[in-house]
C-alpha cells in the first residue's frame, strides 16, 4: 500500500478526527515529506482535506474516484478477501482479467475501471462505458464447477447488483431475464459472464464475470442506439461522494455472500421476485434463423407465449398460443412496456 493509500484510509475511516503532519508520520512510519506529498496528491485528486493551523489535517469531502483501498478495506470489515485492483482506464475488464487468467494467475480478485474504451455485453454488443459515470467491473474467479453450473453465476450477478442497487438508492430495482436490471422501465445494468473448461475433465478452469452499472446519465444523454433503453441509477444533481465506491463494495458483499455458497442456489428467490417478465406475454425469438424457418414450416405458433416462471436452472417456463408448454434455456425475448416493445435479452446462457 503506497503512502498516499495508508492516508487516505487513516483519514478516511476517521472523519471527525485532525491529524497533524507528525502524528500521521509517525503512525504510519513515514516522512512528514512524504505524508505532504500525499496529502497534495490526493487534493489533487479531488479529495477536499483541510490543513487548519495548529489541529492538522482532516478530510471533509471525498471524491466519486473508485478507490481499491477503500473497496479492499471495507470488504475486510465484511470479512472477504478479495485482492482489488482499480485501473484508470482499460479496453474491457473481462478481457484484462481473461489475459490473466491465460497467464496462469489462480486467486480469485476483482478489477474495477474509471473508463472503458471497448466495453463489451453479449453477443459481442458493445457496451457504453463512458468515465465517471459508471461502475464497471468483473471478477476472476476459480469455482469447482462445470459449465452448466458457471452459466448460473450470470443469475446470481444479477440478483446481487439488484440488491445492492435497491440497498443504495431505496428504490424497487427489477430484473429482465439473466443479465439486465432494470429502474423506473429503464435498463441500468447489463452483465456478460465467459468461462474456460478443461477438455480433460470437463470442469471450470476459471470464469470471469463482467457488470456494468450506469449510475448517472451521461452530460449530453446516451448515444442514439440507446437512448430510448438506458437508464441510470441516480439523478444528475445527486451529491456524488463515494457513490461507486459504496455501490461496488454493497455488490461484491452481495456477490460473495451467495458465491461463497455456490453451487448452492440461495440467489434464486431474490432473482425470482424481482423478474417482471413472470406472467407477462412475450415476444418468443429462437437463437437461430434456421430454427425459426424449421418452426414456421411445421406450422408450429411458437413466436409467442405467457411466462409462466423459472425453474431452479434458470430455464424460462413459457405456454406458447398454441398450448404447449415449454422449458427454454437460449434464445431471446421481448416484452411490451407501457404500449410500446421493450428491449431483447437472451436467456439463461452468457459467454
Amino acid at each position: 500500500m503506497t503512502v498516499k493509500d495508508q492516508v487516505l484510509l487513516l483519514l478516511e475511516n476517521q472523519r471527525e478526527v485532525f491529524f497533524s503532519g507528525q502524528d500521521i508520520a509517525q503512525q504510519l512510519s513515514v516522512t512528514r515529506a512524504s505524508v505532504w506529498k500525499a496529502v497534495k496528491a490526493l487534493q489533487k485528486e479531488g479529495y477536499a482535506i483541510e490543513a487548519v493551523n495548529n489541529k492538522g489535517y482532516i478530510l471533509k469531502m471525498a471524491p466519486d474516484v473508485l478507490s481499491g483501498v477503500y473497496i479492499e478495506e471495507h470488504l475486510k470489515k465484511a470479512g472477504i478477501m478479495l485482492e482489488v485492483q482499480v485501473e484508470k482506464m482499460v479496453d474491457s475488464t473481462n478481457n484484462v482479467l481473461k489475459q490473466y487468467a491465460a497467464e496462469g494467475k489462480r486467486q480469485d480478485m476483482v478489477l474495477l475501471a474509471e473508463k472503458q474504451s471497448a466495453g463489451r455485453g453479449r453477443r459481442g454488443r458493445s457496451f457504453y462505458s463512458p468515465e465517471g459515470t459508471g461502475l464497471y467491473m468483473s471478477l476472476l474467479l476459480h469455482p469447482k464447477a462445470g459449465p452448466e453450473e458457471g452459466a448460473m453465476l450470470t443469475t446470481l450477478t444479477a440478483a446481487a447488483a439488484a440488491k445492492a442497487v435497491e440497498k443504495i438508492s431505496e428504490e424497487p430495482v427489477q430484473i429482465k431475464w439473466v443479465n439486465d436490471v432494470w429502474m423506473r422501465g429503464r435498463k441500468i445494468s447489463g452483465i456478460l459472464t465467459e468461462g474456460s473448461s478443461s477438455l480433460e475433465d470437463g470442469k471450470l478452469e476459471y470464469v470471469v464475470v463482467g457488470i456494468g452499472i450506469n449510475l448517472y446519465e451521461p452530460s449530453g444523454g446516451f448515444p442514439e442506439d440507446i437512448k430510448d433503453v438506458a437508464g441510470a441509477v441516480f439523478t444528475s444533481d445527486i451529491r456524488k461522494e463515494n457513490l461507486r465506491n459504496r455501490l461496488a463494495v454493497e455488490f461484491l458483499v452481495s456477490f460473495m455472500d451467495y458465491y461463497q455458497a455456490f453451487p448452492a442456489r440461495n440467489y434464486l428467490e431474490e432473482y425470482r421476485k424481482r423478474s417482471f417478465v413472470i406472467g407477462k406475454r412475450v415476444h418468443i425469438m429462437p437463437p437461430s434463423h434456421g430454427e425459426r424457418r424449421a418452426a414456421q414450416a411445421s406450422g408450429e405458433n411458437r413466436e409467442y407465449g405467457l411466462v409462466l416462471g423459472i425453474d431452479d436452472a434458470c430455464h424460462l417456463k413459457v405456454r406458447y398460443d398454441d398450448g404447449t408448454i415449454e422449458f427454454l434455456s437460449s434464445g431471446e425475448i421481448s416484452i411490451r412496456m407501457d404500449g410500446a416493445e421493450g428491449h431483447r435479452d437472451s436467456f439463461c446462457r452468457e459467454g
